[in-house]
């Protein structure tokens, strides 16, 4: 992504900070429901909860041979910036030794996606086959919504219908988990939150946390509500004030960006198994 995309983003961002009143509680909400996750995952390795089982062993103990991991969404999913396949190839790499099994890796990530983008590619023809085929499903969407919405109106028009365009977003995230579920109650969901590419020296920096947090804190809602899933917390790992050591692009993560996100999410599906 060009620098002058990013820039018009950085508007739109200012500009929904006068707004005010969303500022502080997405942060504080996906606080929380962060510590939860960290919780139970450090409470997996005490004697009280030995008998549980992680994401990781239920896929182990699946009766069949193979597991087959769907990815959705974006150039993220894609790979882009990477030279060694992208994170999901990277996470299934490491599925496959953890798992003693083949991951075939089924990689139906679309660059410049949007959620809307997404949600109709999941009711195409022949994607019913492959979502229900599907042990593990991963996606990542959303950022775009956001860029194509400033891009296309400005920051002043961009603002006045972020409202609309962020409840479109979560609708459509609602709808395509909930077409998921439908199709393939069974498959794991891991959706990798959006994380903030702006250096951390930047003065609009906190201008775009906040409007990813907004973003990030649907996702998380709506994720919970279609168990078994779980959330990549990969802005945990992409920090701003290391984004040179991880960047590839003014948007994209590098090899060593992918990386991260991959080891994320195995730390992610380490957690206990949790069906509902």
């Amino acid at each position: 992504m060009k620098k002058w995309i990013w820039l018009t983003l950085i508007l739109f961002a200012l500009c929904t900070l006068a707004a005010g009143g969303w500022y502080y509680y997405p942060q504080f909400k996906i606080d929380r429901l962060k510590a939860q996750n960290a919780a139970v995952t450090e409470s997996a390795g005490t004697k009280s909860h030995s008998a549980d089982v992680s994401y990781i062993q239920h896929l182990k103990t699946l009766p069949a041979k193979e597991i087959h991991h769907l990815a959705l969404g974006d150039s993220v999913i894609q790979g882009r910036g990477s030279n060694q396949g992208g994170f999901i190839k990277m996470a299934s790499s490491n599925l496959a030794v953890l798992t003693s099994k083949k991951v075939q890796l089924d990689n139906q990530g679309i660059s410049g996606a949007t959620s809307r983008d997404l949600l109709k590619q999941i009711s195409s023809p022949g994607m019913s086959d492959r979502i229900k085929s599907a042990d593990i499903i991963t996606i990542n969407i959303g950022g775009n919504d956001l860029v194509k919405l400033a891009l296309k109106e400005g920051p002043v028009q961009a603002l006045q219908d972020y409202q609309n365009v962020k409840s479109a977003y979560e609708e459509n995230l609602n709808k395509i988990f909930s077409l998921i579920r439908k199709e393939n109650p069974d498959a794991i969901l891991v959706y990798n939150e959006l994380y903030n590419a702006v250096d951390s020296g930047e003065s609009f920096y906190p201008a775009t946390k906040k409007l990813l947090n907004d973003w990030n804190l649907i996702a998380y809602e709506t994720t919970a509500k279609y168990k078994p899933s779980v959330v990549i917390p990969s802005s945990e790992v992409l920090k701003p004030e290391n984004r040179k050591e991880w960047i590839y692009d003014s948007i994209h993560p590098n090899d060593k960006g992918h990386e991260l996100i991959a080891e994320q999410m195995i730390k992610t599906l380490k957690a206990p198994y949790k069906k509902k």
